[in-house]
């Protein structure tokens, strides 16, 4: 060996070394799996199947793939390495603008609408037309049309290695990109491994990094979702490097990531005129509210009898005859898309569950008058808290239970959350204390053959997509967009970004009350979700299965202990000292901000977000989530705005939007304290 090959082999080791030094100390459970790959190389237990040699012609280092007899870096690690660094360049393509939708010029030209009767608002599309209306203030207010015109940025907040190789082309990029985060995503451990010698990691540590190497699913996403929750109003510009060698599935995680994070899926003005606006007028009118914090605590009449929840996924057509033949021995549970699928089968229905809030959709799909009749009167209805009222009338009012979802009006309540009716109506029956439950047709998965979402002649929007065509991410959509996740009981399945985000939420729901429920999965074809047992029909032991029969009244007589047609005097006392805070302190805020000049956007953020900061503090949750959302929607947006090097104009920009955001905002807690005082 040469004295410069020795000086070449000290210093890739004392790199490496370096580097397990960080490691254990930044990502000491990283750092174990390195450390142990390494132990097994040395104990021969590990065949290592790549090499780190250098390139004598080309002065850098390559892989050799031992097993395909092939370099990764094609024999041309300097080119490789420049092409990234090039590529990594403000100006170029490398990256994922991530900006609502209501500021899309698909929305131009859309008419302005009279907020008079706001509170009466019926249809999604007005609600949506509030939303874009206010989003278009700022767009015309400073003239940004987003397009795919290249902009140079002052300064890039966050970046993503999609895969590792060397990590040569790093701590160049690194240097000049001098992001705020980093995300580094790599498939193989041995290949990590192997950078860790001609790479100092160190220099990403300096701001913040997050290392997702080789990790189960599970991890992956926690990882990808954790770097996106933090300062998330900076994913509108997300740049990323890529080595392009197994980073496929990185790409879906990081764009379903996103997707779960959208703003504008229900956004402020459907919190605010939907939700609140219906729930604190529900309270008003003497509906019964149902409170889950004293069933979870003390209703057993379910606590032995095997509940089978179906839902209207592919997977009912597949099981329909074998729920005819067993469904007396459930308490059955389905959702307003399904039922209707049952009853013309002659199959008993103990509960109905609806969350939707939009009047003509379900009216015409799913509680129609002729089929709402066919219910039957000891039927059980949990409908949510924003359920439109004319659907609301149409039940048996004695056996009709509202849950409140995403906020709550009555003090220690349960509050349910999710994107569909389908993992909340899950969650619903967690708290209403059942112990063994039976999932059928809650697939959030495609049918495998057709490619639809839902059932035959499911009473819900069904989407019909191609699985035989190729995948490909030019374009994302929560509804026609195809992934591939864990199957039930296949490698996997096609299912759909909107699916996806109901899935990581029926899993969070079940990682929390697993230990007191087992849950069964019996859709062949449908998602595997964390915490469910996979069963199929012919393995369910009919011996043990056996329906404890109780008396209906009884249990409606329990759900009505359990609730209330009003609201506690100890709730009351809470809501009226939210009402004296908000309107002292935080429209104190609004005026000293009201009053105050700014020379750049970032500063007037800060302040507003103070309101924020304030509300959280003092507990005031729903009008905390109705604002996050309002600058989720328009903060994004701004920040690219101004974030460009040849911004004109700034202060005049500035003084426009400090005037729409203050005005705005104060439109939406002036709104939300008028539905806050029906309630007192």
């Amino acid at each position: 060996m040469t004295e410069a090959q020795i000086q070449l082999q000290n210093a890739l080791t004392t790199t490496f070394l370096a580097n397990l030094v960080f490691l254990s100390e930044y990502d000491n459970e990283l750092y174990h799996r390195v450390d142990e790959l390494s132990r097994m190389i040395e104990r021969g237990e590990y065949k290592e199947k790549y090499a780190l040699e250098f390139n004598m012609n080309d002065g850098d280092f390559d892989i050799y793939d031992i097993l395909n007899d092939k370099y990764l870096y094609n024999k041309n690690p300097k080119k490789f390495n420049s092409e990234l660094l090039r590529k990594s360049e403000q100006y170029e393509g490398n990256y994922i603008l991530d900006l609502a939708e209501h500021f899309s010029p698909i929305h131009k030209g859309v008419p302005i609408i009279d907020k008079t009767n706001r509170f009466e608002f019926e249809n999604m599309t007005q609600f949506n037309t509030l939303s874009v209306n206010n989003a278009w203030e700022y767009l015309n207010a400073i003239g940004d049309y987003i397009d795919n015109k290249k902009k140079r940025l002052k300064n890039i907040k966050k970046f993503i290695f999609l895969g590792t190789l060397l990590g040569r082309h790093i701590p160049k990029i690194a240097k000049n990109i001098d992001a705020n985060m980093y995300l580094v995503l790599e498939r193989n451990l041995e290949i990590f491994r192997l950078s860790l010698f001609t790479v100092d990691y160190t220099i990403l540590a300096k701001k913040h990094v997050t290392f997702s190497i080789m990790d189960n699913v599970f991890d992956t996403e926690t990882k990808i979702s954790r770097f996106f929750k933090m300062n998330y109003l900076e994913n509108y510009l997300i740049k990323f490097s890529t080595t392009t060698i197994n980073i496929e599935e990185y790409i879906d995680n990081i764009l379903n990531s996103l997707h779960i994070l959208n703003p504008v899926a229900y956004d402020y003005n459907r919190m605010l005129y939907v939700h609140f606006n219906r729930a604190t007028k529900y309270i008003k009118d003497g509906y019964k509210f149902l409170l889950f914090n004293k069933t979870k605590k003390s209703l057993n009449l379910l606590k032995n009898i095997p509940v089978l929840y179906i839902a209207a996924g592919p997977s009912l057509d597949d099981n329909i005859e074998w729920i005819k033949q067993n469904h007396n021995r459930f308490f059955i549970v389905t959702i307003g898309a399904a039922y209707k699928k049952l009853l013309l089968n002659n199959i008993h229905i103990d509960v109905i569950s609806t969350l939707d809030q939009d009047f003509k959709a379900l009216n015409e799909k799913q509680f129609d008058d002729e089929s709402v009749e066919k219910i039957s009167k000891n039927t059980i209805i949990f409908a949510s808290n924003m359920t439109n009222e004319n659907i609301l009338k149409k039940f048996n009012k004695d056996n009709l239970f509202l849950y409140e979802v995403f906020s709550k009006l009555h003090k220690d309540n349960i509050v349910f959350q999710g994107f569909s009716v389908g993992e909340i109506t899950l969650n619903i029956l967690l708290d209403l204390n059942i112990k063994e439950l039976y999932l059928i047709g809650l697939d959030l998965a495609l049918n495998q053959e057709t490619g639809e979402s839902h059932s035959k002649d499911s009473n819900s929007a069904t989407t019909k997509l191609n699985l035989n065509e190729k995948i490909n991410r030019d374009t994302y959509s929560a509804r026609e967009s195809l992934i591939k996740v864990k199957g039930n009981y296949r490698e996997y399945v096609y299912t759909t970004p909107m699916f996806f985000s109901s899935i990581k939420s029926l899993e969070e729901k079940v990682k929390i009350k697993f230990k007191d429920v087992v849950i069964y999965n019996l859709s062949t074809n449908g998602a595997f979700f964390n915490g469910v047992i996979p069963v199929k029909q012919e393995d369910i032991n009919f011996n043990e299965l056996k329906k404890v029969e109780f008396g209906y009244d009884e249990l409606i007589k329990k759900l009505k202990y359990y609730s209330l047609t009003g609201i506690s005097s100890k709730s009351k006392e809470i809501i009226n000292k939210e009402i004296g805070f908000i309107e002292k302190n935080i429209i104190e805020i609004i005026d000293k901000i009201k009053k105050t000049k700014y020379k750049n956007f970032e500063e007037l953020l800060v302040d507003e977000y103070s309101i924020l900061t304030t509300l959280d503090i003092n507990n005031c949750d729903l009008l905390y989530q109705i604002l996050v959302n309002y600058f989720q929607i328009s903060a994004p947006y701004l920040l690219y705005h101004f974030n460009d090097i040849k911004i004109k104009d700034e202060s005049k920009k500035v003084k426009k939007i400090h005037e729409i955001s203050i005005r705005q905002i104060r439109d939406i807690i002036e709104d939300y304290l008028l539905c806050l005082k029906r309630v007192i």
